[in-house]
């Protein structure tokens, strides 16, 4: 056991020697997985989960303004501002052509004929003329009928201001009484309900006091006409959900299977080095045994992925918010890894003869694996037709068995199947490097 320590940690202290190994090994993961874990996240303001769009206000009145306010206040929707935190408007073409190069998702265009908000514009905006425009991006179609019912809520609400001015309602019911005497398509029947009724209205409005009702309030028409009190949300987020909490989730462990494939490369390199430039023959020398110096590259290959993955996990755990639901299986997910990783280093310096020739075969070969095991695409995005040619990958079964660990849920007997993987994978490797390489020694 001494004797694979000392030739582990030989190959360990050159390996931290070499400044490009390492930023392989270390540098290059944490830059991937910080770099798309930022690209998928929303910054903490939440505008990557809201539909941006564009305002354009062709008929400049209090009434449009109010309506743009709304809008830019909603809490689905993401309204460019000013330094001065004022919605900002723009021409209709800008719009369009912000929409048409997927800049924007979609533009509300507020037409110059647009309505007062007068109560009988609200019930029936065709009659002035006042159909707010929509531009939207066809490739996001989803949002479509998501935007159409914030436009209706933002364009209806001002109702409940309407009715909150007693005055303005009863200019409101004089002026529709005298419409309605005066609109000859009405029958003489049609008339004289619509009179009884705008009368009672009227009356109801005189009568009936709406500042004490609701107890005043400028934030969209009032406590009368805010319904959110009927509604009481509660939280019932699961304690394991299995979905990733944060995007760091998710690409932690793909970044972990760039660090290990430079881990594999670098000693796969060093071991065609050694034998090229006679090391391996002064080892056997000493004397050692070929299984022990085979032996003493694989146990410094395995400590290295594991100071590898420990890193890059501790890392995104300080400082990202990474958690892991069990941390004995996260233990089992990391050793099966590295066993996994170790094997494919050894096959790995058999692919040729040279130090040059190892690493390209290695990157080559290794590249194709680790774009479809969830390198590139993260597993949990992946089409279907992706997943299962996935399964070929033992990159997959890597990030799998972490994902496990971290946010998947998963149990031992969950564990197992992609561990079971890993190792058998490791060993079968190791076992084929192992034989190529005796053969080439002889």
């Amino acid at each position: 056991m001494q004797t694979l320590w000392t030739l582990a940690r030989k190959d360990i202290t050159l390996l931290f020697r070499d400044r490009f190994a390492l930023f392989w090994i270390f540098a290059f993961p944490l830059m991937f997985s910080l770099f798309f874990g930022m690209l998928f996240s929303d910054g903490g303001d939440g505008t990557r989960t809201r539909i941006a769009i564009l305002v354009v206000d062709d008929a400049k009145t209090e009434a449009s303004k109010k309506l743009i306010q709304r809008l830019a206040d909603h809490e689905s929707l993401h309204v460019q501002r000013d330094e001065e935190g004022v919605p900002q408007m723009h021409p209709l073409e800008k719009a369009r052509e912000a929409v048409r190069k997927g800049q924007k998702t979609a533009y509300v265009r507020i037409p110059a004929d647009y309505g007062d908000g007068s109560l009988f514009e609200m019930f029936d905006p065709s009659e002035e003329g006042g159909a707010i425009e929509v531009g939207l991006d066809p490739t996001r179609s989803t949002e479509l009928g998501f935007l159409q019912g914030i436009l209706m809520q933002a364009r209806f609400s001002g109702m409940g201001e309407l009715f909150q001015d007693r005055d303005r309602m009863l200019e409101e019911i004089t002026d529709g009484r005298l419409e309605i005497g005066n609109d000859a398509e009405l029958s003489a029947t049609q008339r004289e309900v619509l009179d009884r009724f705008m009368g009672s209205l009227e009356t109801f409005f005189e009568d009936v006091d709406f500042g004490d009702a609701g107890g005043g309030s400028d934030a969209g028409g009032g406590e009368l006409f805010d319904v959110s009190g009927s509604l009481e949300v509660v939280d019932v987020s699961r304690e394991k959900d299995h979905q990733p909490r944060t995007a760091f989730d998710i690409t932690f462990p793909s970044a972990i299977v760039w660090g290990l494939m430079g881990v594999a490369v670098a000693f796969a390199s060093t071991l065609v080095r050694e034998r090229t430039q006679g090391t391996l023959l002064r080892l056997r020398i000493a004397p050692i045994g070929r299984s022990q110096v085979l032996a003493g590259k694989a146990f410094a290959c395995f400590l290295t992925c594991m100071i590898v993955m420990v890193f890059l996990l501790g890392f995104s755990m300080a400082f990202l918010g990474v958690r892991f639901d069990d941390y004995l299986l996260a233990v089992l997910a990391l050793a099966s890894t590295a066993a996994c990783f170790t094997g494919v280093m050894m096959i790995s310096a058999v692919m040729g003869k040279t130090e040059q020739a190892v690493a390209g075969a290695s990157w080559g070969v290794m590249m194709p694996f680790a774009m479809i095991g969830g390198g590139m695409i993260p597993l949990i995005a992946m089409p279907p037709w992706l997943v299962k040619l996935s399964n070929f990958s033992p990159f997959k079964w890597g990030i799998y068995a972490i994902e496990g660990a971290a946010w998947r849920g998963f149990t031992l007997s969950d564990m197992l199947m992609p561990c079971l993987i890993l190792v058998a994978t490791g060993v079968c490797c190791f076992s084929i490097g192992v034989w190529r390489f005796q053969a080439a020694d002889t």
